[in-house]
């Protein structure tokens, strides 16, 4: 499992170098792609070595991910050999995958600010079988506005993202949420069968 959102971003930008069977790609292109990535992303700009890169590669080339990419090397230059696979269109169907996954957004929602985010963890923890508890507050200058738990984790369990951010349509500030190990979703998850695609995750913590 990725160690921080920059192994998401350097995996995201190989992806994108390597799909559509465009051009090949040598390893000091990969590097730069990356390190511009991490650069516009992060907001400083550091090289990625040689060996980060060819990790990424076989992280991503591995069922670790569920990647399993078809990433091949031909004269020092790296492709896929299927030129229509993507990395995000790829679902995340298995309990043990998404429960790493929900550990690594846990970490990173303190520093991603993105409406969907909240939706994607309770998506996570319903495949995996787990209850999604947020805490909601009422802001304390509008204290004539009541807030209803139920109605917002109706919401939750939807098959669908609300039309607006949580936090405008609810008129609400969250605190940090709480997951219930142990505590079964008490209805089956309808998202089961399907799952997450990469391209939700990587878009909600990159934005």
């Amino acid at each position: 499992m990725p160690a921080n959102l920059n192994a998401l971003i350097r995996y995201k930008t190989i992806n994108s170098c390597l799909s559509g069977g465009r051009r090949r790609w040598s390893i000091d292109e990969l590097r730069e792609r990356c390190s511009e990535a991490l650069a516009e992303n992060r907001g400083r700009y550091a090289t990625v070595s040689e060996r980060t890169i060819r990790d990424d590669i076989r992280v991503m080339r591995s069922d670790i991910l569920g990647f399993n990419a078809p990433i091949k090397q031909e004269a020092g230059f790296y492709f896929y050999s299927d030129p229509e696979y993507s990395i995000l269109s790829l679902r995340i169907t298995d309990e043990g995958l998404a429960e790493q996954i929900l550990g690594l957004l846990m970490k990173m929602r303190g520093k991603v600010n993105h409406p969907e985010m909240e939706i994607i963890m309770a998506k996570l923890c319903r495949l995996i079988g787990r209850e999604y508890e947020p805490e909601i507050t009422v802001r304390k200058h509008e204290p004539e506005i009541t807030i209803r738990k139920q109605v917002i984790r109706e919401d939750l369990h939807a098959d669908m993202f609300p039309e607006e951010d949580m936090n405008i349509h609810y008129n609400i500030e969250r605190t940090p949420f709480r997951i219930r190990p142990g505590i079964k979703a008490s209805r089956p998850s309808p998202i089961r069968p399907q799952g997450l695609i990469w391209g939700e995750i990587m878009a909600a913590v990159m934005a």
